[in-house]
């Protein structure tokens, strides 16, 4: 049997609303608990949204009617480009993008080229770095859009995002930045940089799996055809909350984790025999390397050091080191680490004298 409360709602009830004097019409009054709760519950979920997209927004210096929700990276990256397609006033528009993005956004390219653009696909210098005057000499009338990720994820290469919206502002062509890898690694304000779109991946900063959100500047046009989904309001809590803690303490992070990513880079190119760095010496996330270990199999490696509880990754078949010019075999030999908040010098150590050991294993049977 269906109970009822008493709920009204600011109803006011007139003498013409009766069936007589004595009686209300129940209908009109009377709810169910289970609406109520369905009130309260779409009340609540709502101030949750609301609440995320403040401390998103704030997080990157945008305003919170121009974040949206995704399910991840690839979503983001996806959702960013077909609506900056659609919006598009132009026939064809021209969309220039790296060859390093996400073999499912590479894949979303090639179908809008068969139909709805035209797309040119930038391959990186050998660094895995994207210059400024690169872009800017694939420019043309028709340009729509230009993405570029701000840090990549294997060899840890932070691209000049900044002067790569200074330019597009000044030409007037929309700048998404894929920012999954740089989130919460580096400084990132959207006004300063002139990003007018960028994704980001909860579960790339420790947070929950299949969230992310979309920021998309109100002056693109483009939000009106970015498609929201709906997220958990304990996803997102833990999302933005951690966007929030991250991206305030972003710039302590990098000088904090900075030496420690040097030492052991020192140490590992000191005493470890043919070993190259994979992406820019300068220009890289402070605590991310990637290295090719010469005539060692990195799945080897990664095996082993999991056995002794450090965590690293491998590259193989990778677009992205294929874009920098390694082969599939070079890249098979390719291994990166990404230091966390709290990593000392002491762990670096072990992560070095770990890789020596099983390197010199390695090589000695060969």
């Amino acid at each position: 049997m269906c109970k009822f409360t008493d709920y009204a709602l600011n109803l006011e009830i007139a003498e013409n609303n009766i069936y007589n004097k004595d009686k209300i019409c129940l209908s009109k009054i009377l709810i169910s608990e289970t609406e109520i709760k369905g009130r309260k519950t779409k009340m609540s979920k709502e101030n949750c949204e609301s609440e995320a997209r403040k401390k998103i927004a704030a997080s990157i210096g945008a305003t919170p009617e121009e974040i949206y929700f995704t399910s991840g990276r690839a979503d983001g990256h996806l959702k960013a480009l077909k609506a900056v397609v659609k919006a598009s006033k132009k026939a064809r528009p021209h969309v220039i993008i790296t060859t390093m993005e996400d073999p499912e956004v590479l894949d979303e390219c090639s179908r809008l080229e068969r139909k709805d653009a035209v797309v040119t696909y930038l391959d990186p210098i050998t660094t895995g770095r994207v210059e400024v005057a690169m872009i800017e000499n694939e420019l043309k009338e028709n340009t729509e859009l230009i993405s570029v990720t701000a840090a990549n994820c294997q060899t840890g290469t932070s691209e000049p995002f900044t002067g790569i919206g200074t330019m597009t502002s000044e030409k007037g062509v929309i700048f998404h930045t894929d920012a999954a890898f740089a989130f919460g690694k580096m400084p990132i304000n959207v006004e300063r940089s002139h990003i007018d779109m960028l994704t980001a991946d909860a579960s790339y900063f420790g947070g929950p799996e299949n969230a992310g959100f979309l920021y998309v500047r109100k002056s693109t046009g483009a939000g009106e055809y970015v498609s929201e989904i709906a997220l958990s309001e304990e996803t997102l809590t833990v999302m933005s909350d951690m966007a929030e803690s991250l991206a305030a303490n972003a710039a302590t992070f990098m000088e904090e984790i900075r030496p420690v990513r040097n030492h052991m880079c020192k140490r590992i190119f000191a005493e470890i025999e043919d070993v190259e760095l994979n992406g820019h010496k300068d220009h890289h996330l402070t605590n991310h390397l990637n290295i090719r270990i010469k005539n060692v199999s990195a799945a080897v490696v990664q095996k082993v050091l999991k056995e002794q509880g450090i965590e690293a990754g491998i590259g193989t078949n990778s677009n992205i080191l294929a874009a920098i010019g390694r082969s599939k075999a070079e890249s098979a030999e390719s291994i990166s680490f990404s230091l966390k908040a709290g990593t000392t010098m002491e762990d670096a150590d072990k992560i070095v004298d770990s890789l020596k050991e099983i390197v010199t294993g390695e090589r000695t049977v060969l």
